[in-house]
């Protein structure tokens, strides 16, 4: 079986013409398919959050948003009292409602601070920090 390939303004029927068009480099979808910039997975890091207490120096902890409560209930524990206002700081950390977190933090004596934040979902493959 032989196949000619013509031109695409040639008087054969259009279904010919379509394939003909097919094979075109720029139109050709697998080419373009391998062209395009692809990404690659990267695991999702929870954000590391760093807990300073106001009332004792030097007594800073770096956590993630599950443990603030934890941190922070422990540490008035060691002062004889509780709160409910700690599960208020975690989530509004957690939900990244930040004027909240200051104004919960003053009562409960705490800084809240981003230490360090979650990576991207995925990470280009070619890149500066991924070169070819």
């Amino acid at each position: 079986m032989n196949i000619a390939l013509a031109e695409p303004d040639s008087g054969l029927p259009s279904i010919l013409r379509l394939s003909s068009r097919s094979f075109h480099p720029r139109l050709n979808r697998f080419l373009l398919r391998s062209r395009q910039q692809r990404t690659l997975p990267v695991p999702a890091t929870k954000t590391i959050y760093q807990i300073t207490d106001r009332l004792h120096e030097q007594r800073t902890v770096q956590a993630t948003g599950d443990a603030i409560a934890t941190t922070v209930s422990a540490w008035l524990a060691e002062l004889g009292a509780q709160s409910p206002m700690v599960e208020d700081l975690a989530r509004a950390v957690r939900c990244g409602d930040w004027p909240a977190v200051y104004a919960i933090g003053e009562h409960l004596s705490v800084d809240v601070t981003t230490a360090v934040p979650p990576r991207a979902r995925c990470a280009p493959r070619h890149g500066p920090a991924n070169p070819e």
